[in-house]
């Protein structure tokens, strides 16, 4: 498979930092004050001299420690699925930080907009669950009471938001790549933390993430060692699997091309790579930068690759992906497909503990309504 230049690098929110310069000694001292001016953020929080409040609605927090992808907006919809087929009682909205989006403030996203106006995960959210809600706001308090106020949620999943001490949630969930594990990564820039790993004790769950197959209780003891978490703490792990293809344009299912050009614009695309192989043969995979914004030029070069060989039938791209696709101006004779994942629960028990742990907490939470 040939990889384009542009996979070439860490990408991200720590921007585009060469592999073989990551893990260099000479990033330490940036890395340690991060780290430093962090642990006193949170301090100033746990000794009172700022204050979390209650948002006016139930939170449920779904974050992580790292930068990049651990599957976070997956597991959104996963969770989502899941709550609203416990208790189909309960109205739930998703409200997101809208990141990438080159607008300020409290939006419902139109599945109608574009990726500049409310960001590419918040667009794939509305467009996968059209009878929810979806908010954008950098200020999750703000975000909170505007949704309360509108009379549009009993209940609000924030995707991210679990370094956003300003709010005390009524659950957090914090999701751990089980390839590259918190314990054996450094702060930023010279790893991918952005936040202390003591800080996992804070969430009522963990959810191991990029599971190939089913953890033994072994395993799972050996995390719980690992990441020092608490008794008390659930501890879950999933997988993904493919869903399928559809159409960019028609949103049909279509089958499997034998030869295909992979186009991707994500934190860690080998997971995508590895799915795509075990389907089809990917002749060049374009690979660029987290929440990347893709240019007529790139297109053009996609369709320069599939004019060079006619045994290639389509590009497949991901669902984050055609987000920003969908607002392009694309030629009508390319072929785009949209490769669906799903998250795969390997416990089920364990997700009927963290449902019902949920429902609970939500029940519990008091709302308020001044911010």
């Amino acid at each position: 498979m040939a990889i384009s230049p542009a996979s070439k690098s860490i990408q991200g929110s720590i921007g585009t930092i060469p592999v073989s310069l990551r893990d260099r000694w000479w990033w330490a001292p940036l890395a340690l004050a991060f780290k430093t001016a962090i642990r006193l953020r949170h301090w100033a929080y746990d000794i009172g001299i700022k204050r979390s409040k209650n948002g006016a609605l139930p939170a449920i927090v779904l974050g992580n420690i790292t930068v990049g992808g651990t599957g976070k907006t997956p597991h959104v919809i996963a969770l989502l699925q899941a709550l609203s087929a416990s208790d189909s009682s309960r109205k739930w909205a998703i409200l997101s930080r809208g990141y990438g989006r080159q607008t300020k403030g409290y939006l419902q996203v139109d599945r109608a907009g574009s990726p500049e106006e409310f960001g590419d995960e918040p667009l794939e959210l509305a467009r996968k669950f059209p009878g929810v809600h979806v908010a954008v706001s950098e200020d999750r308090l703000a975000g909170l009471q505007a949704l309360k106020d509108q009379g549009l949620a009993d209940a609000v999943i924030l995707d991210d938001g679990f370094q956003h001490r300003k709010l005390s949630p009524a659950y957090s969930i914090v999701l751990v790549d089980a390839t590259q594990p918190v314990d054996r990564d450094y702060f930023l820039p010279r790893g991918r933390l952005r936040d202390l790993n003591e800080r996992l004790q804070a969430a009522q769950a963990i959810v191991i993430t990029r599971c190939p197959d089913a953890l033994t209780k072994g395993d799972l003891r050996l995390w719980r060692h690992r990441l020092q978490l608490k008794p008390d703490q659930l501890l879950l792990h999933s997988g993904t699997m493919v869903e399928g293809l559809r159409d960019l344009r028609t949103k049909r299912y279509a089958g499997w091309p034998r030869k295909c050009i992979a186009i991707s614009g994500i934190a860690h695309p080998a997971q995508f790579e590895a799915s795509l192989a075990r389907n089809c043969k990917v002749i060049q995979h374009f690979s660029y930068p987290d929440h990347h914004a893709f240019t007529t030029e790139e297109v053009q070069e996609w369709c320069t690759a599939i004019a060079g060989d006619p045994a290639l039938e389509a590009v497949i791209t991901t669902e984050k992906d055609a987000a920003r696709l969908r607002s392009m101006s694309l030629p009508e004779d390319l072929k785009i497909l949209v490769m669906g994942m799903q998250v795969k629960w390997w416990d089920e028990d364990a997700l009927h503990a963290l449902l019902t742990s949920i429902d609970k907490r939500v029940d519990a939470s008091a709302p308020v309504s001044d911010i």
